[in-house]
């Protein structure tokens, strides 16, 4: 009984302090489920691509976004995985500045900041809470505070083998507090699975060195490789059209996803590319180019990796729901309202037994 009485206090103070930070994680993160179907439909002129012909040089695009940018380069290009789809130029790490380019013309289709953008600005206060790095650890540690609150309301939930019927009942009729109690206690193991799940692949994505730490641990994987190095510089670089090709050809099938540029003139160009078979939606092999001679110095392909990273390659497409289609992605956004009715039902039980003639 005191275990009980004490995780009881563990799960009211702690749904007191974050449950509306983990509402508020929830509400954004199940409208970010659909947030690129959303954004078509919000700012519809920077996706407004007519799929036409053949698509032009990678290099068109880096000069179209120079031209719109006074001359700055990208930090690297998201290369569209359907036809009406545009290339995103990234600025900066956190895509708070986006140039969009039409794929078929090479012309800009539109900039956009974070604050330009509703889904954009859902995005960071999902991550971050619109603050960097410190918001995402407070995002993170509020993730760690749900698998607590999680197995706690478990513990708590359980009305032992003989009253288990009782565990799955909204008692009638529905009075206030008790209703309550009920919609809490029901909303809460229904959707325990489900917010766990969440719970976890979100805090292995804000903390994911721990994370790979026990994995590779757990499964004698050796550490993850560093970059390959180039030999030294000879002259100017290799366009950037041919090293992709190269990169291409290294990993047959698989769909170029990204393309980060190098920020020095001696490291490799890095390619992230898609396997039909990969669920991540941006899949997680990569190529290494050298940039003067165009020779492959590395092809990572996902579905070969150990198998600590093909877990972690796991995390992002469970978190939102990618793996499985629509059926998936549906049962993440009806995951991420949970919270908030929870943090509201248990809200209101705290503030009736705290007036128990109310």
């Amino acid at each position: 009984m005191r275990l009980r009485r004490f995780l009881f206090q563990v799960h009211l103070y702690a749904g007191l302090l974050v449950g509306a930070l983990l509402a508020v994680t929830g509400l954004t993160g199940s409208a970010l489920v659909f947030g690129e179907e959303l954004d078509r439909q919000l700012q519809p002129e920077v996706w407004g691509v007519v799929p036409g012909g053949e698509r032009v040089p990678v290099s068109r695009v880096l000069e179209s976004v120079a031209a719109s940018q006074a001359g700055a380069s990208p930090l690297y290009l998201r290369m569209p995985q359907r036809p009406d789809a545009p290339v995103v130029a990234w600025m900066d790490a956190h895509g708070s500045r986006r140039v969009y380019v039409d794929p078929y013309s090479g012309a800009v289709l539109g900039v956009r900041s974070t604050g330009d953008s509703l889904v954009a600005t859902l995005r960071e206060l999902h991550v971050s809470l619109l603050s960097g790095g410190a918001g995402e650890a407070v995002v993170g540690a509020s993730g760690c505070v749900l698998i607590v609150l999680g197995l706690s309301g478990l513990v708590l939930w359980w009305p032992g083998r003989r009253k288990l019927a009782l565990g799955f009942t909204l008692r009638r009729p529905l009075l206030w507090r008790r209703a309550n109690y009920d919609l809490h206690k029901l909303g809460g193991i229904f959707s325990l699975v489900f917010l766990l799940l969440s719970a976890l692949t979100g805090v292995s994505l804000v903390f994911p060195a721990p994370f790979e730490q026990t994995l590779r641990w757990a499964t004698r994987a050796p550490a993850r490789s560093a970059p390959p190095v180039p030999g030294p510089a000879t002259g100017a670089p290799l366009p950037i059209d041919v090293l992709l090709a190269a990169a291409e050809r290294a990993l047959p099938g698989a769909r170029i996803t990204r393309v980060d540029l190098p920020a020095s003139p001696t490291a490799p160009l890095r390619v992230r590319e898609r396997l039909p078979e990969e669920p991540h939606p941006l899949g997680m092999s990569l190529v290494y180019v050298d940039r003067h001679t165009g020779a492959v110095l590395r092809a990572d392909n996902a579905l070969e990796a150990p198998l600590a990273s093909r877990l972690l390659a796991l995390r992002y497409p469970l978190h939102i729901g990618a793996w499985g289609g629509l059926a998936t992605r549906c049962l993440a956004v009806l995951t991420g309202l949970f919270p908030a009715g929870l943090f509201l039902t248990g809200f209101f039980l705290w503030l009736s037994g705290r007036n128990p003639r109310r």
